[in-house]
């Protein structure tokens, strides 16, 4: 019996950047578990104190792509300290300005009223 040996190159997905890593698997293979495990490495570099324990946060709770996107996106803005902290800073703001917990509230506020359909 001959072993035959499989000369084709596999099909794979687009390179994936993830810090400072390009993350190329074959195709059917989830990414999730590879880009987790280089985000927790990745967090060792982010020294602001808030966005490493929000970041940590993000990197438990992550399951969808959109998560890890968003978590990707994040750790880019956040390696730099003085983004961190701008991004940090106006998070805080627009939480601290935020006066209406819904839209109808907007509206009673603003003398709106729904029109009839």
């Amino acid at each position: 019996m001959v072993a035959q040996i499989n000369t084709e190159k596999p099909q794979l997905q687009e390179p994936i950047a993830v810090g400072q890593v390009i993350l190329t698997l074959p195709v059917g293979v989830d990414a999730k578990p590879y880009i987790r495990q280089i985000l927790w490495i990745e967090l060792e570099s982010i020294a602001h104190p808030k966005a490493k324990e929000r970041l940590e946060f993000g990197l438990r709770d992550a399951q969808t792509d959109e998560d890890f996107s968003s978590l990707i996106e994040s750790f880019h803005l956040c390696r730099n300290y003085v983004n961190a902290e701008i991004l940090f800073d106006a998070l805080e703001n627009d939480v601290e300005t935020s006066v209406y917990g819904s839209v109808d509230e907007l509206q009673q506020e603003l003398d709106l009223e729904e029109e009839a359909s």
